[in-house]
């Protein structure tokens, strides 16, 4: 082995210290590799399908067989990742790693059904330890961190691995899953593929750090340099990482030093933003050629080698695509399906809607695969007075002890027992591996919950206000919300998170927002709970840490220090998607949930004395929420008056009449009236009276409906 020095390899004069076994001849410099011979024949047999199945495909894309394409060459020592791992670690990749799914064991079918577009692509994750392809660069990583995490607490002796570009340095994402897996000592290597260009932009362009290894010593762990051309030196560094992270010694990077030969991708054309001269030198360097001359003189392949594993790929891309082009699509439910655990009312009726005007048969769905929303039953047992937090903190203790797989991730949520108080006491109970107080970044709270879950951990993530979780937003949307639908169903992320908002705490600049809209809209597996009060807070936390959907749990600021009577003291669970009727009347509805609830019964007192009888319904759930009982009320006001703190435009009310219109649009005497805050934000402390919204408002609203 050689360590090299400045200027060693082509175009990149701060190569220090990178390891390298082989020449650009492909001569052993020295030493031993310790690399079994059938290892390395194996290395170089995958490296050339990788090669193969990259020009069949490019060629697939030219004549339009397959829309898109992201070609690998020239990064083929990428195949060394599986090998250097047990069956049972698990692989998150990016895009570009074609050889690593291949040499896992996916099928050519599948992984060029993947480049088709085809459902037949999504293999079953568990099945290769692989995720599917991560197109948000670079968010894959938390996920890393947090299966690391999760794996360890369970006592599995996994590894997790995670594969991206130079590019991806530049994400926050992966400052976060780095920083994590510093702090927490996961077993997890990160594989950079420095590939020298992201897309278009040079790695001076992307960082002013002499290397991206060194990135890892500021997180508190080794960061290894590799010839990335070198199938033997990526194999050592490689078998190094994952010893050391099996053995309990924590994270490594590495930074392999490789070369892209192709465009970005098939969008794109003869990349301009890069020299022949630059391209020739690294030519040189080809992996492929290097190894070819290294087990050719050693006499470990003949020279039929190359073209016979090349010919036999070439067939199999051709097989494949034809296979793939004569395939139906799979039925239009399937995709429906695989959104939740179990496919809610709304879901069905909007796929019977697309079957009829795709003239298709309506699938019938068997009602174990619906949610159906189950009659709320009465708890027993001993009740008393207590806050919101204190019913909380009784839901989250009881899920913590009847499922040691729990845990509960945060700021502050461990020995402080959390901003609000809601863990008090938990950390000495349960220890700080399952209280785990996280670094501040909302985006790799969110991110390692979801790697955990994928482990088999129950996370419940808080996050301190909901107008914090933004910087989270990209996890939850593209990572929570879609798992189940990205897989198929085959693999689910059960986590809750939950939010702490809404106003009348004189709370600061995004300690008063309500996001819950946001969620709604996501398309995706989501749930939304939204209580109002003590006892639905209990009841419902309970039945979101049982789901097997991820659920976004809203809680009211403004309750949490209020006192209700007559809270169970025991466990119970009140059915997501059920609302109650908060106040029966007969006259007009208001549809609120959350600190609005509160705000619409003072209303309903004053209405009282002016001969006007208001029904109110508390929806406790955003998604899916009770078509149903708002609709059944509607029928016997004939008005509709909706109430929330979030910004009118867009926000939930909007769909609530929106739903009533389209459904009972015939029952309604007058237009609906929405009562909601000003299109901008919150106002903060002493200014928050500029946003509340006060019964009075919500009075006017409701006679205003009165008015025939």
């Amino acid at each position: 082995m050689e360590t090299l020095k400045k200027a060693s390899l082509p175009n990149d004069t701060a190569a220090e210290n990178v390891i390298r076994f082989l020449d650009a001849d492909g001569k052993l410099l020295s030493g031993d590799h310790g690399i079994y011979d059938e290892t390395l024949v194996e290395s170089f047999r995958q490296m050339l399908r990788t090669r193969a199945f990259d020009e069949a495909a490019m060629r697939l894309q030219r004549i339009g067989r397959i829309p898109a394409y992201y070609p690998c060459a020239g990064q083929e020592t990428h195949v060394a990742v599986p090998m250097a791992l047990e069956d049972r670690d698990w692989i998150f990749s990016q895009y570009r790693e074609q050889g690593v799914r291949l040499a896992r064991g996916v099928p050519v079918l599948r992984e060029l059904g993947l480049w088709r577009g085809m459902p037949h692509a999504f293999w079953d994750p568990a099945g290769h330890r692989i995720t599917a392809m991560n197109v948000t660069i670079g968010t894959h990583l938390p996920h890393a961190t947090g299966y690391g995490y999760g794996a360890r607490l369970l006592g599995k002796d996994e590894i997790s691995l995670a594969l991206f570009g130079d590019g991806a340095t530049s994400e926050v994402d992966f400052h976060a899953a780095l920083n994590f897996a510093g702090v927490w000592k996961t077993p997890t290597v990160f594989f950079c593929q420095n590939n020298r260009y992201a897309q278009s932009t040079p790695i001076e362009q992307q960082t002013a750090s002499e290397t991206l290894a060194q990135k890892a010593e500021a997180y508190g762990f080794e960061g290894v340099r590799v010839d990335g051309m070198d199938i033997i030196a990526v194999h050592t560094a490689l078998r190094a990482a994952v010893e050391k992270a099996r053995a309990g010694g924590g994270p490594t990077m590495i930074e392999s030093l490789c070369y892209r030969y192709t465009p970005h991708s098939t969008y794109d054309g003869t990349p301009v933003y890069r020299t022949r001269e630059e391209e020739a030198e690294w030519k040189e360097r080809d992996p492929l050629a290097r190894t070819h001359t290294y087990l050719l003189g050693r006499e470990l392949i003949d020279a039929e080698f190359e073209k016979q594993v090349t010919e036999e790929m070439r067939a199999e891309v051709e097989a494949a695509i034809d296979e793939l082009e004569a395939m139906a699509l799979p039925p239009r439910d399937q995709s429906f399906r695989a959104v939740h655990h179990k496919i809610p009312a709304r879901l069905i009726e909007q796929l019977h809607e697309q079957q009829r005007d795709a003239g298709e048969a309506l699938t019938e769905i068997p009602d174990e695969e619906k949610f159906i929303v189950a009659e709320e039953v009465e708890p027993t047992g001993e009740r008393k007075a207590m806050t919101m937090v204190e019913a909380l903190n009784l839901a989250l203790d009881h899920g913590m002890a009847v499922r040691p797989n729990t845990v509960i991730l945060g700021e502050d949520v461990g020995r402080e027992g959390g901003v609000f108080r809601v863990t008090a006491d938990m950390y000495e109970k349960y220890g700080a591996d399952r209280m785990l107080d996280t670094p501040l970044c909302e985006l790799g709270i969110i991110g390692t919950a979801i790697g955990m879950s994928m482990a088999g951990v129950r996370a419940v993530t808080e996050m301190e206000f909901a107008g914090f979780a933004f910087t989270a937003f990209d996890q939850i949307i593209s990572h929570v919300a879609r798992y189940s639908w990205r897989t198929v169903g085959r693999s689910r992320v059960p986590m809750v998170i939950r939010m702490p908002g809404g106003g009348g705490h004189e709370g600061y600049e995004g300690h008063s927002d309500s996001t819950e809209a946001l969620f709604v809209h996501a398309p995706g597996g989501l749930q939304v709970v939204y209580p109002s009060n003590a006892y639905d807070a209990k009841g419902l936390l309970a039945a979101a840490l049982e789901s097997e959907d991820p659920v976004i749990f809203f809680e009211p600021i403004v309750k949490y220090f209020a006192k209700q009577k007559d809270i169970p003291v025991d466990h119970y669970t009140i059915p997501i998607g059920k609302a109650r009727i908060a106040r029966e009347g007969t006259d007009v509805t208001i549809v609120a949930y959350g600190n609005a609830v509160g705000i619409a019964e003072k209303a309903a007192d004053t209405l009282a004395g002016e001969n006007i009888a208001a029904e109110i319904i508390d929806l406790r759930t955003l998604k899916p929420w009770d078509e149903e009982c708002v609709l059944e009320s509607i029928g016997k006001t004939g008005r509709l008056v909706v109430v929330h703190e979030a910004a009118k435009s867009g926000g939930f009310g909007a769909e609530i009449v929106a739903t009533v219109t389209e459904k009972a649009g015939d029952l309604l005497e007058t237009p609906p009236v929405r009562v909601a805050h000003a299109d901008m934000p919150w106002a903060v402390a002493k200014l928050e009276p500029y946003s509340m919204i006060r019964p009075e408002r919500v009075a006017s609203a409701v006679r205003a409906v009165m008015e025939d």
